[in-house]
């Protein structure tokens, strides 16, 4: 008598089951087209670079310092104040652009102003100024670190380099992950991230940072040794990882799936540049320890 309720339950599952596939089949359509679009803009801006790199970071910044400040107010209160926050974000970015050896110290005055803020609202819990300062190192200080790239000489090898280690990072953890990985590295925050595609992600990136130091000291002229170009591939995979898996720690609180629709397919801005936001500011270290050797 359980046998028609069984075979109606199996078609059931199978109907559900093929929806997801098909679901899943049109969301990664969706984001190879984003991909397309979006992969050649990117190029031209950061080729580019002049008035075209600080109109193209300042938008990603703050299109990132929208989508942080919405999830954050899901989970804390009172909310962050968005005009504060997006008034800070601007002196921070126009002093990275301007002067970065002021960073520091105008950093230091904006986190007076957020507490001197907090204070006269009469806020007696310091969640909302800590998430308002973790706020701006995260989006607009990490972001404006694009802009140093052109203080460098020979800066635009090295801002590629970021993208070289997120972009082959991400794509090998997934699929390695999806074919071998078993276990996972942090199920509480990011439950389909596994160590075999972390690993595999820091490997393929590692060979890859070797493979582009190559090609630059075969057609371009810019030798550095090979055992730098392991380390950085190794320690900046290793960093975007933690980025991805911040920006899932922030979701996960929030009970938000993504953090903006603006790139179809991806998500957000923070969804797309997590990773690659943990990345900038390590390869920038490296080019300025580098650059002379180079």
């Amino acid at each position: 008598m359980d046998r028609p309720s069984s075979s109606l339950e199996s078609r059931r599952a199978e109907r559900l089951r093929g929806a997801s596939r098909r679901a899943e089949k049109s969301s990664m359509k969706t984001r190879i087209w984003t991909g397309v679009i979006g992969l050649p803009l990117l190029i031209i801006i950061l080729y580019t670079g002049g008035v075209i790199l600080v109109i193209g970071v300042s938008f990603l910044a703050f299109v990132g310092t929208m989508e942080y400040t919405r999830a954050v107010n899901k989970m804390i209160h009172p909310r962050i104040n968005v005009f504060l926050m997006i008034i800070l974000s601007i002196m921070l970015m126009v002093t990275i652009k301007l002067d970065y050896y002021f960073l520091m110290p105008v950093l230091l005055v904006a986190f007076i102003i957020i507490f001197f803020y907090e204070i006269l609202s009469g806020n007696v819990e310091i969640s909302r100024g800590s998430a308002t300062l973790m706020g701006l190192i995260y989006v607009p200080i990490m972001f404006g670190h694009l802009f140093l790239f052109e203080t460098v000489n020979k800066g635009a090898y090295y801002m590629w380099l970021i993208f070289v280690i997120a972009f082959t990072t991400d794509t090998a953890a997934y699929f390695i992950g999806k074919s071998i990985g078993n276990r996972k590295i942090a199920p509480l925050i990011s439950p389909k991230k596994t160590i075999a595609g972390s690993v595999g992600g820091v490997i393929v990136a590692a060979l890859s940072t070797i493979l582009y130091g190559t090609i630059l000291s075969s057609y371009f002229s810019f030798v550095l040794p090979w055992y730098l170009y392991l380390i950085v591939g190794v320690f900046g995979s290793i960093a975007g990882q933690c980025g991805d898996l911040t920006a899932s720690m922030i979701k996960r609180k929030a009970k938000i799936k993504d953090f903006g629709t603006i790139l179809p397919g991806h998500g957000g801005i923070l969804d797309r540049f997590d990773s690659i936001l943990f990345i900038i500011p390590l390869i920038y270290i490296f080019a300025k320890l580098t650059i002379g050797i180079a």
